[in-house]
């Protein structure tokens, strides 16, 4: 049952990364840089944080349900954001490829670990 949900919420996560970068993301692969971020609209960076929150929410729900606890991510995600709105969370990833321009080839994901759900993990 939770090999099943797991394949689930990743074929979720690769369908709304698809979907929703398609249009800024020119690059190769599934991983989103800050130089795509950059690039893309208002709209479009709106639209990946939902689809990421969507993913975080289902297995929180999914962890809820089975009385397990949900993985390290969306443990840290929820530390790191649950206060901010989606708005400011895209607002705190301009800000920070905006004071680090030369890491702009940095996943946005990647940022998003090491720069605010680890250290609020801690």
């Amino acid at each position: 049952m939770r090999r099943s949900c797991l394949s689930v919420l990743l074929v979720t996560f690769l369908v709304l990364g698809f979907g929703l970068t398609a249009h800024a993301y020119e690059g190769t692969g599934l991983d989103l840089t800050g130089t795509e971020w950059q690039k893309s609209s208002q709209g479009e960076k709106l639209a990946f944080l939902y689809g990421a929150s969507s993913v975080v929410a289902i297995e929180q729900l999914i962890a809820d349900r089975q009385g397990t606890s949900p993985s390290p991510f969306v443990q840290a995600w929820g530390k790191a954001f649950n206060n901010l709105s989606w708005i400011e969370l895209q607002q705190l990833i301009d800000k920070w490829y905006a004071e680090h321009p030369n890491d702009s080839g940095r996943q946005v994901f990647d940022v998003l670990w090491w720069e605010y759900m680890l250290p609020a993990k801690k």
